[in-house]
C-alpha cells in the first residue's frame, strides 16, 4: 500500500545533494544515535508523525511505533540491540519525489547485526527547517550467519565432481520419509503457506516435514468451483524461489494454482506426506518435542517428533451454515460455498447465493452466466470495487514496475497492519473517483454499498474488524446492474419445499440455496488438534492486535514451539515465511532462545 509519486520538476533539486549522500548521512547518524541510547537524539530522525517497524533486526520479535517519541522509545529499549552498521543498499538508488510542495527521497537500506544481516527501507522528507526525517523506516532480518540461504551461488551442487566412494544419488540423499531422523519442523498443510516455509526452511538447511490432509498437493485448490481464479494481480502472487512463467495467466485458475503448488513441491523437494491424518499430540516437555501420531495414506501410522509445530491451516476453518426451519422439507440442495462445485448440474434452474462478499458474488456469476435463474440476497452493505482499481490502489508498489517482488514486499512492510486503516479514507476516495460509474449503476440497481468502519473500506474490514464485507468485481458486478442476477436484501428465516422465506414473509422459488456466509476463524482448528488448554492460551492468534501486528502469526505464539504460518494472500504468505523461518533456522542455531524469554 502506497502512494503514486509525482514526478518533480528538473530543477527542483538543484541545490539538494546527491540522494544516497543524504540517505547514507542519515542511516550512519542514526545508528550512532541509537548506540548512545539517547532517545531525544533518535527522536529527532523522524517526523511528528513517522512510523518505523523493526521485523527480527533488533530484537527477536515484531515491533513497530508510531509518532517519534514512540519510535525513539522502541529503538533505544533496552531489548533493542542496535546494528553494527547501516548504510544505503549496495547498487540502490535513492529516488527523489515532490508532492504537494514537499520534497522526499526513498531509499533501500542494508544493515549487519551480532548474528546476521537484512535489508531495510526508509522514506525522508524535508521538514521547514532543512533536516530530512523519516516518515517511515523498516528493518528486516534477511540472513543468520549460522544458516546461510543455498540459492543463487550457494545453491547445492547436486553432484560432487571427482570419485567419492558409496556415492548416494541425488534422490537417495532426500530421506522424504524421514527414516534416520526427525524433523527439526512439523507443517501441518501443504497450502502455499506451509510449502513456502517448507521451500524457505529447506533453504536455510533446516530438515522440516509437511503433512495435508488431501490426496493430492493442491487439492485445496481443485477441489473448489470450477470459475475460481485468484482476484489478486500475478505480480503479488509469485512463489519462492520459483515464480510464475512469463506465460502464466494474469489471474491465476484455480486448477492451475493448484497443479502449480504439487509441481513446486516436487521441483523443490519438498518432503510431502499427502493423504496424512493427524490423530493424536501432545509435547514432552522433558524432550522439548512435540509427539504427533498420523495415519498416511496408506493405512501406516507413524510417530514424529519434531521440535517445532506449525500450524498452516489456512484462516479459514470450518463454514458457517445455518441450520434453519424447514430445512427438511426442502425438496432442492442447501450448501455452503466451499461445496459448490460449479455450475453444470444447475443450468436451466433457480438458484438462490446468500451473502454479497467474495464468494457470493462468484457463485452468482457462475451460475448466472450459465443459464441459471440466480437471486442475490444482501444482508448488509457491501464495499465494492473493480479488480483493475484494487490492483492500482492497493497493489501499487507490486505493478508500478518500480520494484522487484521482494522490494515492493518489503516497502509494504513498513507500516505496520494496524496502522493501515488510517490509509482506508484515501483509499474510498480513490475507489470512489476511478469506479464512479460502476458504484452509480449498483446503487440505481438497489444494491447496497458501504465505506467499510469509519469510512475505512478494506483495510478498515480487514485490519480493523478482521472482517469480510467487499467484493473486488470482476463482472459480477455488472451482471446485477443489468437484472440478471436478482437483488433481495434481508435475512434467510427459513425454507419451504420449494425455496427460502425472507424475514417480512417474502419467499423466493429456488433449487439451490448456497450460503456465502463464511467460516469459523483459525482458532477452531487449533483446538481440534491440541485441545482446549493450548487453544484457551494462544487465543484469538489471527487478528490485528493492539501492538499493531497480525496477532501471533510467523512469531512466538504465546506457547513455545508452536507456530502460526497463515496469511491472507501469497503475497504475505511469501515475505513472513521467511521471517518465520529465520526464527526457525536460529533456535536449532540457538542464537534465538527455544523459550520465550518474557514469558
Amino acid at each position: 500500500m502506497t502512494d503514486v509519486a509525482v514526478p518533480a520538476a528538473a530543477n527542483a533539486f538543484a541545490s539538494i545533494k546527491a540522494p544516497e549522500e543524504i540517505v547514507h548521512e542519515w542511516a550512519v547518524a542514526l545508528r550512532s544515535a541509537m548506540a548512545s541510547r539517547n532517545a531525544t537524539n533518535v527522536a529527532d530522525f523522524f517526523q511528528r508523525d513517522g512510523v518505523a517497524r523493526d521485523l527480527l533486526a533488533l530484537a527477536w520479535e515484531f515491533r513497530n511505533a508510531v509518532g517519534r517519541e514512540e519510535i525513539a522509545g522502541l529503538l533505544t529499549a533496552p531489548g533493542s540491540t542496535p546494528p553494527i552498521s547501516l548504510e544505503v543498499r549496495a547498487g540502490n538508488s535513492a529516488t527523489f519525489a515532490e508532492e504537494g510542495g514537499q520534497v522526499s527521497l526513498t531509499s533501500f537500506l542494508q544493515f549487519r547485526t551480532g548474528h546476521g544481516g537484512g535489508l531495510g527501507h526508509v522514506k525522508l522528507v524535508r521538514e521547514e527547517d532543512g533536516a530530512w526525517r523519516a516518515a517511515n523506516f523498516v528493518l528486516a532480518l534477511d540472513s543468520i550467519d549460522t544458516h546461510p540461504e543455498r540459492h543463487l551461488d550457494a545453491r547445492p551442487a547436486g553432484k560432487t565432481h571427482g570419485p567419492v566412494q558409496d556415492r548416494l544419488s541425488w534422490s537417495e540423499g532426500l530421506d522424504r520419509d524421514f527414516e534416520s531422523h526427525d524433523p527439526a519442523v512439523l507443517i501441518l498443510g501443504a497450502g502455499h503457506n506451509g510449502l513456502m516455509l517448507a521451500a524457505r526452511l529447506r533453504a536455510l538447511g533446516v530438515p522440516a516435514l509437511v503433512v495435508e490432509q488431501n490426496e493430492r498437493v493442491g487439492d485445496n485448490w481443485r477441489k473448489r468451483y470450477s470459475s475460481l481464479a485468484l482476484h489478486t494481480p500475478l505480480a503479488s502472487d509469485h512463489l519462492p524461489y520459483l515464480p510464475f512463467p512469463s506465460t502464466w495467466p494474469r489471474f491465476t485458475p484455480k486448477d492451475k494454482l493448484g497443479d502449480f503448488l504439487e509441481s513446486y513441491a516436487t521441483l523443490l523437494d519438498l518432503p510431502v506426506w499427502a493423504g496424512t491424518n493427524v490423530e493424536a499430540t501432545e509435547f514432552d516437555a522433558a524432550a522439548g518435542r512435540w509427539n504427533v501420531d498420523v495415519r498416511r495414506a496408506d493405512g501406516s501410522a507413524r510417530r514424529v517428533s519434531p521440535r517445532h509445530l506449525v500450524f498452516a491451516t489456512g484462516m479459514n476453518a470450518a463454514p458457517n451454515l445455518p441450520c434453519l426451519p424447514g430445512q427438511d422439507e426442502f425438496r432442492g440442495m442447501v450448501i455452503h460455498a466451499v461445496d459448490y462445485r460449479g455450475h453444470a448440474e444447475w443450468r436451466g434452474k433457480r438458484a438462490v447465493v446468500v451473502g454479497s462478499g467474495v464468494s457470493g458474488h462468484d457463485i452468482a456469476q457462475d451460475l448466472a452466466e450459465h443459464g441459471v435463474d440466480v437471486t442475490m440476497i444482501q444482508r448488509s452493505g457491501t464495499f465494492v470495487m473493480n479488480t483493475s482499481t484494487f490492483h492500482a490502489v492497493m497493489h501499487a508498489n507490486h505493478v508500478g514496475g518500480t520494484y522487484s517482488t521482494e522490494e515492493a514486499d518489503l516497502v509494504n512492510a513498513a507500516t505496520p497492519f494496524g496502522a493501515l486503516p488510517a490509509h482506508g479514507p484515501k483509499h474510498v476516495e480513490l475507489v470512489k473517483a476511478m469506479d464512479r460509474e460502476l458504484l452509480d449503476g449498483l446503487v440505481e440497481a438497489g444494491f447496497e454499498l458501504s465505506d467499510g468502519p469509519s469510512g475505512q473500506g478494506v483495510l478498515g474490514l480487514i485490519f480493523g474488524q478482521n472482517a469480510t464485507g467487499y467484493y473486488y468485481n470482476a463482472g459480477a458486478s455488472e451482471l446485477i446492474i443489468d437484472g440478471t442476477i436478482k437483488l433481495r436484501h434481508g435475512s434467510v428465516e427459513g425454507l419451504t419445499a420449494t425455496g427460502v422465506v425472507l424475514d417480512g414473509g417474502q419467499s423466493i422459488e429456488a433449487d439451490l440455496v448456497v450460503f456465502a456466509t463464511g467460516y469459523r476463524g483459525a482458532p477452531t482448528v487449533v483446538r481440534e488438534v491440541l485441545g482446549d488448554n493450548i487453544a484457551d492460551r494462544v487465543g484469538e492468534f489471527a487478528m490485528v492486535g493492539e501492538d499493531r501486528e497480525y496477532g501471533r502469526l510467523w512469531r512466538r505464539s504465546g506457547v513455545d514451539q508452536l507456530w502460526f504460518m497463515v496469511s491472507l494472500a501469497i503475497g504475505d504468505g511469501r515475505f513472513y515465511s521467511k521471517l518465520l523461518a529465520l526464527q526457525l533456522a536460529a533456535m536449532e542455531a540457538g542464537t534465538m532462545p527455544l523459550t520465550d524469554p518474557n514469558g
